[in-house]
């Protein structure tokens, strides 16, 4: 088994980190009644929540490469893709393709399916799976 770790590019660390800055500087400057109304405390809780989305999607972002098939981890996903069922595998620049971490992504198209992944190393990942296409 080859593990490729995914790529978090600059920008999309810089999104999180501004995300979460952001209402901290709000609340610098409206403290007054800021938690006394329910409405603002919920408002809070559901900001910050979805840094339960945010947070897997940077740390479980991963291949495993086995003989006959490879399984993508990403965030809370685990998807299982067979070899032999890979029709197209190139590499992408396209900034609206998918959700993937960095904008040096691979595309793969299956049977099924086609999807974007992004690893730190897209080229040797492409190279092994073009080795055992064949």
């Amino acid at each position: 088994m080859i593990k490729y770790e995914g790529k978090n590019s600059w920008w999309i660390i810089l999104i999180f980190v501004i995300y979460n800055i952001l209402p901290l500087v709000f609340i610098l400057y409206e403290v007054s009644d800021l938690f006394t109304n329910i409405w603002w405390l919920l408002f809070w809780v559901f900001y910050y929540g979805l840094n339960l989305i945010w947070i897997p999607v940077f740390v479980r972002n991963r291949v495993e490469l086995f003989d006959n098939y490879f399984i993508f981890y990403y965030g809370f996903g685990k998807e299982e893709i067979v070899i032999k069922d890979i029709l197209e595998i190139n590499r992408s620049r396209n900034p609206i393709a998918s959700s993937a971490n960095s904008l040096d992504r691979i595309h793969i198209v299956t049977k099924d399916k086609d999807f974007y992944i992004s690893l730190k190393d897209n080229d040797d990942f492409i190279n092994e799976i073009k080795q055992r296409i064949i």
